[in-house]
């Protein structure tokens, strides 16, 4: 008897977007099950960013669907989605530079109240990212790329989201960054948060995942269970290039 499929957490359906006349998504279709972690894979101008956006709130697409536990997203605005449950850890981590990095921490719990809470959240950050503890009153701007992603993460994980979208994690970061950053993700997830991941390195973003989408120009060209399209050679002709791909 075969175990039924996770219960989908956030779901694009058949979603057409453009930008002026030019069409972005052709009926792209995307499901990220709850409790997992999903990739998706393409090249330059295929469409990630765009599916970030759309998610986010960002870009209306001018069809289909955007659906988070049932609820359709399509009108609301960010910070609407985010108190639906999403956090972003956006491209580049577009940290507040001049900001300490504890103000930048803080800036992820501004849709909650609860003092005490978000106290104990932080708490909680600096024991996630010790070494941000050291960091706490240090300019945001003037850490490594690799400490700016863990502040970036912390930040989004301050909203206490049901699911985080990342765009490229490990972008610019170094190989030992690279490691760390790809192990928090698999911690934030084992605590029972989704996520959804567009990631240029196609091999690391297979060896984290549960299932795994690669778009071209607009499309899903292929999807299924990360294990067995890290095997697949579809995935290099798909995917525009495979690790050297933007």
């Amino acid at each position: 008897m075969t175990n039924p499929a996770p219960e989908p957490l956030l779901a694009l359906s058949n979603v057409n977007t453009f930008y002026g006349q030019a069409q972005v998504h052709f009926d792209l279709s995307i499901t990220v099950a709850r409790g997992h972690i999903v990739c998706l894979l393409g090249g330059n101008a295929s469409g990630k960013s765009t599916t970030m956006k759309i998610i986010l709130g960002l870009v209306k697409p001018r069809s289909g669907e955007v659906s988070f536990d049932g609820a359709s997203l399509i009108g609301l605005t960010t910070p609407q989605i985010v108190r639906r449950g999403i956090a972003s850890v956006p491209e580049a981590r577009r940290l507040f530079a001049d900001m300490s990095v504890r103000e930048n921490i803080l800036m992820g719990a501004f849709v909650r109240n609860d003092r005490e809470a978000i106290a104990q959240d932080l708490d909680k950050m600096l024991t996630l990212f010790p070494k941000l503890g050291q960091r706490l009153a240090q300019r945001a701007g003037s850490l490594s790329g690799g400490e700016q992603q863990m502040v970036a993460m912390a930040r989004a994980l301050m909203s206490r989201p049901r699911m985080i979208v990342m765009d490229e994690p490990t972008m610019g970061l170094s190989p030992l960054y690279v490691d760390r950053v790809l192990e928090l993700i698999r911690t934030i997830n084992r605590e029972g948060v989704s996520v959804f991941m567009v990631e240029q390195n196609a091999s690391l973003a297979l060896e984290i995942a549960h299932e795994a989408y690669v778009l071209q120009t607009g499309k899903i060209v292929l999807s299924g269970p990360a294990r067995a399209l890290k095997d697949d050679p579809r995935i290099r002709d798909a995917y525009l290039g495979g690790s050297e791909a933007a």
